[in-house]
């Protein structure tokens, strides 16, 4: 998530022990790890909250039913699919004109 490798996890566990110190690490590492619980479960619960709403407004459907794009000009222009445009990008197979023998 952070990205953070074995010698920034050593220096953060060195300064720690040095600011902190020894005795009380142990404390402070658990409080953070609640706080950090407590943050995700408050996340996910107005994630799901903001997903029920948009639901109930009916936002997702709006999204599915959209063909137009209004550009920076204000000028709606078309939206395809993108299955469709994988087809229409396709190039035909052309078979080599066989020799009569």
């Amino acid at each position: 998530m952070f990205d953070i490798g074995f010698s920034e996890l050593l220096l953060i566990a060195v300064a720690g022990i040095v600011v902190i110190g020894p005795k009380d690490l142990p404390v402070v590492v658990r409080h953070v790890a609640k706080f950090l619980r407590e943050l995700r479960g408050l996340y996910a619960g107005l994630k799901g909250q903001m997903n029920a709403m948009m639901d109930e407004a009916g936002i997702n459907d709006m999204k599915r039913e959209m063909t137009t794009i209004i550009d920076l000009e204000g000028k709606p222009q078309v939206a395809y699919d993108v299955a469709e445009l994988e087809q229409l990008s396709a190039k035909p197979k052309i078979e080599a004109p066989k020799a009569d023998v």
